[in-house]
């Protein structure tokens, strides 16, 4: 596998991606816990037209400003495909970053793509001073897990804007051991 630093225009490449999931247990936090619950549904793939919910515009619409701001897009690939794509802002709020975004196309999940993602955000993050790592996670169980397995807590305090933004999502912050 193949990870590289990409411009913004390669955001087009999101389309490659295949979210799609069958989702069984998603989390909410309840008075700062992390609480389970079952929850049968499925996740569609990206909307390739328009700039609706879930679709490839909408998501560069919302990337797009964060990568003009000094964030970096990576990407992951194993030979010509697309295996995943993360957004990491090194500089959000020193010494805070923020992992903006991570994705692993579902042809890929569980051969390692997710982890060599965050580690590359993670050495990013380090290599411009920061501290810790905030990350707002989808609340499905596989994203869940793959969070706290990182060391990840959910936090205490979430940063406003960003649990304004996405107020499902489980807010959570790193100790990168510095």
């Amino acid at each position: 596998m193949e990870i590289r630093a990409l411009e913004p225009a390669d955001l087009a490449l999101l389309s490659e991606i295949d979210r799609s999931e069958l989702i069984k247990v998603q989390y909410e936090v309840v008075d700062g816990d992390l609480v389970v619950r079952d929850d049968l549904f499925a996740v569609p793939p990206w909307n390739p037209e328009g700039t609706g919910p879930h679709s490839v515009g909408a998501m560069r619409g919302s990337l797009e400003p964060i990568l003009h701001r000094g964030a970096v897009l990576l990407g992951a690939f194993k030979g010509d495909d697309v295996a995943g794509m993360a957004v990491v802002e090194p500089r959000f709020e020193p010494p805070m970053a923020w992992l903006t975004f991570l994705h692993v196309s579902r042809p890929y999940r569980r051969m390692g793509v997710a982890s060599t993602l965050w580690e590359e955000s993670v050495r990013r993050a380090l290599e411009a001073g920061a501290t810790s790592l905030y990350v707002s996670a989808t609340p499905s169980g596989s994203a869940v897990g793959f969070y706290l397995s990182r060391g990840c807590v959910v936090t205490q305090t979430p940063h406003p804007d960003l649990l304004a933004e996405e107020p499902e999502d489980i807010h959570f912050t790193c100790n990168l051991g510095r």
